[in-house]
């Protein structure tokens, strides 16, 4: 064990062994797949957290949960689980160059630890990178890449702050990751999805972002802020779904742009997806706060889309359907909807909107709009 320690960290300053976790209970080898999936099904108490939870736990531990847990709304590391660990990481360790933790290793961080990552350095995960801290621990560095969870690698962090990583989280075909109760800071791309990688997060943070996200395979959000600054190097779109397959659920998040005009664009951007989920969300001050280019299902409900050039640009919702904005409040945007393209049908249903000289195109209906805001929009 011992040796594989020392080949694991090579280059690193402090090797231990050591059983991590934020409960005093023994460890079972339940892994961080288990603890993942325990936690993911409670914050939003809906089927974002519950979908998060199955995929992420079941999938990655040896003995993971069905998303049954009992994660609070309030946010906070309280449930993590212990994890058999085959080393830690301690605070004031430095990470100088690339390193790659192996399959079967298990890595943990530290309660509050401070992990310093050299410039240029990418932490690639084909075992497992756990954490569960309270108060928040960090990876910290000047133009860092990021973490890429490969094929296999199963990715738990809960309670850790990401900061001067170009590309925070890459999650590759076949991994499994899980982001809680973290704060990704002026990231270019705070995270990637590739195709067959599966990504959740809970209460977490992406602020002064600098760049895009994308997402090729599944995302699952609740309660995730996401903060764009005033200026930046380069107009971007927020969060883009670029693969037929792709799933995209989002529940009692913000989306908070600099303006119309700003440098966040569009927030939710659909080039190519299989299905759009969002509910229980605020959007503002952005270009578009949904602009659909292709997709084969759409679902939005108790949504604030408000502020926005456009509150939703459907150039191509062409797939089977259904596509459904509900019990919605549109508003202070300088259109509503306005459509182009090739689009199925699309129902606008129990919505207040303020802006309806839109292009209706010929295949949108609106049905039982509401005269004033409609109630219980917006994060739970």
């Amino acid at each position: 064990m011992l040796a594989r320690s020392r080949t694991l960290l090579a280059g690193l300053s402090v090797f231990a062994l050591a059983t991590v976790g934020c409960s005093s209970s023994s460890s079972t080898g339940t892994g961080p797949g288990g603890s993942s999936g325990g936690s993911s099904g409670g914050s939003s108490g809906g089927s974002s957290g519950g979908s998060s939870g199955g995929s992420s736990g079941g999938s990655s531990g040896s003995s993971g949960g069905s998303g049954s847990g009992s994660g609070s709304s309030s946010g906070g590391a309280t449930s993590c689980a212990p994890v058999n660990a085959t080393s830690s990481w301690t605070n004031g360790q430095s990470i100088a160059s690339n390193l790659t933790i192996a399959a079967g290793d298990t890595v943990t961080i530290d309660p509050g630890a401070t992990v310093n990552v050299g410039s240029g350095v990418t932490i690639t995960v084909l075992g497992s990178l756990s954490a569960c801290s309270t108060s928040p621990a960090k990876l910290s560095g000047s133009s860092w890449v990021g973490i890429v969870v490969g094929s296999g690698g199963t990715l738990a962090l809960d309670g850790v702050d990401i900061t001067g990583a170009s590309a925070a989280l890459d999650v590759q075909g076949g991994g499994t990751a899980e982001y809680d109760d973290g704060t990704i800071v002026s990231s270019k791309q705070p995270i990637n999805v590739a195709k067959g990688g599966t990504l959740g997060t809970k209460h977490s943070t992406f602020s002064g972002v600098t760049g895009g996200c994308s997402v090729a395979g599944s995302f699952t959000a609740s309660f995730l802020t996401y903060e764009a600054p005033a200026v930046g190097p380069a107009t971007f779109d927020g969060i883009t779904t670029t693969d037929p397959t792709a799933q995209l659920s989002v529940e009692d998040s913000t989306f908070t742009g600099p303006g119309p005009n700003g440098v966040l664009h569009d927030m939710l951007v659909s080039n190519s997806a299989a299905k759009f989920h969002v509910a229980y969300t605020n959007i503002s001050n952005m270009h578009c706060g949904f602009h659909i280019n292709g997709l084969s299902e759409m679902d939005v409900s108790y949504v604030n889309d408000d502020s926005n050039a456009y509150g939703f640009m459907l150039y191509g919702s062409g797939g089977a359907g259904p596509f459904t904005v509900s019990y919605s409040n549109l508003t202070s945007n300088g259109e509503d909807y306005s459509t182009l393209g090739q689009n199925s049908p699309i129902t606008f249903d129990h919505d207040h909107m303020t802006d309806m000289d839109s292009d209706l195109g010929n295949v949108v209906s609106t049905t039982n709009p509401q005269s004033s805001m409609v109630p219980g929009t917006g994060p739970r």
